[in-house]
């Protein structure tokens, strides 16, 4: 179950051994046609709320700002679309 701001906002998702794990949506990735999430995981604990909060806060800064990373092509995939 993900709670959260909804569309663009990020998610927090309980994971089965009590940590959290925080998805923010980051785009299409332009060579995959992919939807991207950065994601974290948050480890379990008394502050593991407060925590998640802070790191989805962290990922949307990230991706407002475009410091995530902008595909997920290895540099393979990226050395074979420049040959062509």
């Amino acid at each position: 179950m993900l709670c959260g701001s909804g569309v663009g906002g990020g998610a927090s998702e309980p994971l089965p051994f009590g940590a959290l794990r925080v998805t923010v949506y980051a785009g299409v990735d332009p060579l995959s046609n992919r939807r991207m999430y950065p994601r974290e995981t948050i480890p379990a604990g008394p502050r593991a709320a407060s925590e998640a909060e802070q790191a989805r806060t962290r990922l949307l800064n990230q991706v407002d700002e475009r410091r995530n990373p902008r595909t997920t092509a290895t540099v393979n995939q990226l050395i074979d679309r420049w040959l062509e």
